[in-house]
């Protein structure tokens, strides 16, 4: 019987061993490259995105910033979009104030105070105004514009100060016909002021009242002669007929008084329409006060006084006296106070 033989194959287990070495070394050094670059890289980008905060800032109000605001110095490569800022509750960029931030970079936080602070005055720009010598002005005439970086309202008033003579300024003297400097004062919330000048003319009117002829005075008055003590009366209205004083008891007839009432009435009118046009806030009232003129010896009636009072009564009750002045005969006003320089 033939032999039969079987050629297995021999495995060489050094040799095998050797192999798997080399590769898990190979694994190895790959995992090891690896790391090493990964940290050689995260280290240059901690480098990159090192910020360099403030102690603190201060900003105007209502100005716009970027949160680059909060940084010293800025180096490559910084995302200023991963700085998220938290504003505290009472944050407001319109008021001037002391504001606790919280800055959070890279899952830390770190505080930043911010200081709002308003130095900026208002910007105002004025324009010319003509009236004529019938006619009030206010410090409002002249306002074209006026803005503050608060976005609030400004204040605007007649500015107090001396003119060219060293006189203190006084705009209700300004009656007579011709043009006038004036300066307006602007004055935000904060204080901060901008004063500037412009112009008022004042145009004549064309018509004068008609000036009575003097009366023929007679030898003797019933009731006494028209004099009154002018050092305490202005008249209103002139009843005396031919220089002589009317009887006393014709003090409240209707006809007597009538001329009165017609300037009483009108000049109500014209005043209500002067302080509307200041648009003042708050509760107003006009009263009117006549008073009967006597002549010097007591003896008979030459007139009546008219005085005009306007008050403003505030929301706290405080009242404010607007205006209060005297009619004269011919309709000219003589001002007892005259807060907002009324013609």
């Amino acid at each position: 019987m033939a032999k039969k033989y079987f050629y297995n194959k021999v495995h060489n287990t050094r040799k095998t061993v050797i192999n798997i070495i080399i590769i898990g070394v190979c694994i190895i050094g790959v995992i090891i490259c690896f790391l090493i670059v990964t940290n050689l890289d995260v280290k240059s980008n901690e480098k990159q995105n090192t910020y360099y905060l403030k102690p603190g800032v201060t900003i105007e109000v209502n100005e716009k910033y970027t949160n680059e605001i909060f940084l010293s110095k800025i180096e490559d490569n910084v995302d200023l979009d991963l700085i998220e800022v938290k504003y505290p509750s009472n944050f407001d960029i319109t008021t001037p104030g002391n504001y606790d931030l919280i800055l959070t970079i890279n899952k830390k936080n770190y505080d930043m105070p911010m200081t709002i602070v308003d130095t900026t005055k208002p910007e105002l720009v004025l324009k010319a105004h003509t009236i004529k010598d019938t006619e009030s002005y206010s410090a409002k005439d002249f306002v074209t514009s006026c803005s503050d970086n608060s976005t609030k309202e400004c204040n605007i008033t007649f500015a107090s100060g001396l003119d060219e003579d060293g006189n203190v300024l006084d705009y209700s003297s300004y009656k007579e016909a011709g043009t006038y400097s004036i300066k307006i004062l602007a004055t935000d919330e904060s204080g901060n002021q901008n004063i500037q000048e412009t112009a008022l003319t004042i145009e004549g009117t064309t018509s004068k009242p008609p000036v009575d002829p003097e009366p023929e005075q007679p030898t003797v008055c019933k009731y006494g002669n028209g004099e009154y003590d002018t050092n305490e009366y202005i008249l209103t209205s002139n009843i005396t007929t031919n220089g002589c004083a009317i009887s006393l008891d014709l003090y409240k007839d209707e006809k007597t008084m009538s001329e009165l009432t017609q300037i009483m009435n009108s000049e109500t009118i014209k005043v209500q329409k002067e302080i509307e046009n200041l648009n003042l806030t708050g509760t107003l009232a006009l009263s009117r006060k006549i008073n009967v003129v006597l002549n010097t010896s007591s003896s008979g009636i030459v007139g009546y006084e008219l005085i005009m009072t306007v008050t403003l009564t505030d929301t706290n009750n405080n009242v404010e006296k607007i205006t209060e002045y005297k009619l004269n005969n011919d309709g000219s006003r003589v001002y007892l106070v005259n807060t907002y320089n009324l013609k």
